[in-house]
């Protein structure tokens, strides 16, 4: 996903198939959307945007190890996710 495809996904908002969580989400609750999302068609959850569409950001080391541990160890039966990750993404002003 380029930036421009991201940052059109974020303008347009939350819905059935795209949730936002912040950085610091709980392993639990983003085990919850992820089961949420595989039950269903699929979805897309963008980590590092907070709820109303502003972007937060990831930092630190190991967040993609954390993901995919979280899909193997907290999702019943695991999974693999599909990660892709966007960097330096700068949200255009009002």
């Amino acid at each position: 996903m380029n930036r421009a495809e991201l940052l059109e996904l974020i303008r347009n908002g939350e819905d059935s198939v795209l949730e936002f969580k912040r950085q610091g989400v709980r392993n639990h609750d983003l085990a919850k959307t992820l089961a949420a999302f595989l039950n269903l068609e699929g979805g897309t959850v963008l980590l590092g945007v907070e709820d109303d569409g502003s972007l937060s950001g990831v930092t630190g080391d190991g967040v993609e190890e954390w993901v995919v541990e979280l899909c193997r160890a907290k999702i019943e039966p695991p999974v693999v996710p599909l990660l892709s990750w966007t960097r330096d993404v700068e949200q255009a002003g009002p």
